[in-house]
């Protein structure tokens, strides 16, 4: 009987054996950085403050005193000047925001990602629908908040001022002012650094929760703190939602525009939303904010979530600031 030949298969292709699967870290996420930056962020927004006010004083007075920094009537002189209001509110949201880009461009993550300032995979359109629907959130937060809570002082005092610089020619600038810095600043902070750090880290709706809390409490007055607080919510989920912070800026720009108009059109001391000549524009409000709601709803269910590895735009890595 013939023996077997060992090597008869020798040159014959040999099964594969299986590759060991690699098992990657679980990302970790130093929470506490997020933490330290809103702190920093406070701090030097106030820092900036005080010392841009003393700026604009000594701007529009000419010279800086105790006298002046004591005398409220001439610190509100101040905050009627255009360039005095410019000062004092334009320059510290630069302060404000500093913190994060800071620690935003130490990440390992690229910095557009980091601070979600990438496409997404909503389509542009969709961005301007969110944009629109955005003042209708605020519209309705501010009437059932005036239906339990009278408008404070500070709030008065800021319309005042907003009339008096409308009633001057200075609207559409003031518009610019307060719509844009804030919507590029404080959504790079509280929507851009802190959601999506928290997102990553957290369920999406304890992320949003947290950052529209910080973003609602940065404005202090408890009236201005109990309105901005859904329209935090809504922003920080369309900012999700969509994997990019630019449809949320959009959307807080016409918000502060339009609430901008809104209040220098008002009669002086009515603070009605739906009173003549407000109502038009509350009107226009409503319309255009019901259709952006719908395309923005019908947006979300048809597009999805972003990818889990796309979140908010945040590309998750070990140990990321």
């Amino acid at each position: 009987m013939e023996e077997p030949n060992p090597y008869a298969n020798f040159d014959a292709p040999q099964p594969e054996m299986p590759q060991p699967v690699e098992i990657l870290p679980t990302p970790r996420y130093r929470l506490w950085t997020v933490f330290a930056i809103v702190l920093a962020s406070i701090a030097t927004f106030f820092f900036a403050s005080v010392v841009f006010t003393f700026v604009a004083i000594f701007v529009v007075h000419g010279e800086l005193s105790l006298e002046l920094l004591g005398d409220t009537s001439k610190i509100l002189e101040v905050s009627r000047d255009r360039l005095g209001l410019f000062i004092m509110v334009v320059l510290p949201q630069f302060a404000l925001v500093l913190p994060a880009i800071i620690a935003a461009r130490l990440s390992p993550t690229p910095l557009m990602q980091r601070l979600s300032l990438v496409r997404g995979h909503w389509p542009i359109w969709v961005w301007f629908a969110a944009a629109l629907a955005t003042p209708l959130v605020g519209l309705v937060s501010s009437m059932v908040c005036g239906m339990f809570l009278n408008e404070s002082e500070s709030l008065k005092e800021m319309s005042q001022i907003f009339r008096d610089h409308g009633a001057s020619g200075f609207l559409i600038p003031l518009s610019m002012m307060i719509g844009l810095t804030p919507a590029v600043c404080e959504e790079l902070l509280f929507r851009g650094y802190i959601q999506t750090r928290l997102v990553k880290a957290w369920h999406p709706i304890i992320g949003i929760l947290i950052a529209s809390f910080l973003f609602a409490i940065f404005h202090m007055d408890l009236v201005h703190v109990i309105a901005v607080f859904p329209m935090g919510v809504f922003l920080g989920w369309v900012s999700w939602r969509s994997g990019s912070l630019i449809p949320a800026m959009m959307g807080h720009f016409v918000n502060n525009v339009i609430s901008v108009v809104a209040v220098v059109m008002a009669p002086e001391g009515e603070a009605d939303v739906l009173a003549a000549p407000v109502i038009a524009v509350s009107l226009a409000i409503i319309a255009l904010g019901i259709a952006g709601m719908s395309a923005t709803v019908t947006a979300s269910i048809a597009f999805g979530p972003p990818p889990a590895d796309e979140s908010a735009g945040v590309v998750a890595e070990p140990a990321v600031v």
